[in-house]
């Protein structure tokens, strides 16, 4: 029914990336306008070197806390919300097939009691739908949720982290979507990023403890 949650940030890095790399000015701006030029490029002495750090999207997955106790909330969610499918749907299910049977074993029916049976079967059909779309909609917000305070949370802590260390982009690397072809490890911030992450993450919940 669901995806696994995990952080999928790498699409979103690679469009990022290309528009940083191909954005130039447009538009019928006067010439008198001035001109922002990025402050990287400003200094006496030309732009400094770019500070470029890799994090393991994968690793990240699978150690920060975060990620790995929702996704069991989660999925606990996803059970919960099958049985209630299964519960409700079962019974109309069975009710169905028992319908079909009847209109296959008897084709010569009348033809008053072939539409009430037909009508029988697409209003079995509509319920079984809706049981399963309110269900899996009811599950799809969550994820989204849950994968937007991910997002949240990763992000605020690297723009942190970022400025502590002088790095000017961090590249996800993931195997989902393999953005980097090569990256040399004295780069690789990821350990750093977890153990921080899962540094606040602690906090945050013996904080929260009454």
């Amino acid at each position: 029914m669901l995806a696994k949650i995990s952080l999928v940030i790498s699409s979103i890095l690679a469009m990022a990336v290309v528009y940083l790399l191909v954005k130039s000015p447009t538009g019928n701006n006067s010439i008198d306008a001035p001109v922002q030029v990025a402050p990287a490029f400003t200094s006496e002495g030309g732009p400094r070197p770019t500070i470029v750090a890799i994090l393991n999207g994968d690793s990240l997955n699978a150690k920060y806390d975060f990620i790995v106790e929702k996704s069991k909330e989660l999925e606990e969610k996803m059970r919960g919300a099958e049985q209630r499918v299964q519960s409700e749907f079962g019974p109309r299910q069975a009710e169905y097939e028992k319908a079909m049977r009847y209109a296959q074993e008897n084709p010569n029916m009348p033809e008053s009691e072939m539409i009430a049976l037909q009508k029988s079967i697409e209003q079995l059909q509509r319920e079984m739908d809706e049981i399963q779309e309110k269900e899996v909609g009811a599950m799809q917000k969550k994820e989204i949720a849950l994968q937007n305070e991910l997002l949240k949370r990763v992000n605020t802590y690297l723009d942190k982290f970022s400025k502590t260390k002088g790095i000017d982009f961090v590249i996800n690397k993931q195997s989902e979507f393999q953005m980097v072809l090569y990256g040399n490890s004295d780069y690789d911030i990821t350990s750093e990023v977890i153990a921080g992450l899962n540094e606040e993450y602690r906090i945050e919940k013996e904080g929260k403890k009454p």
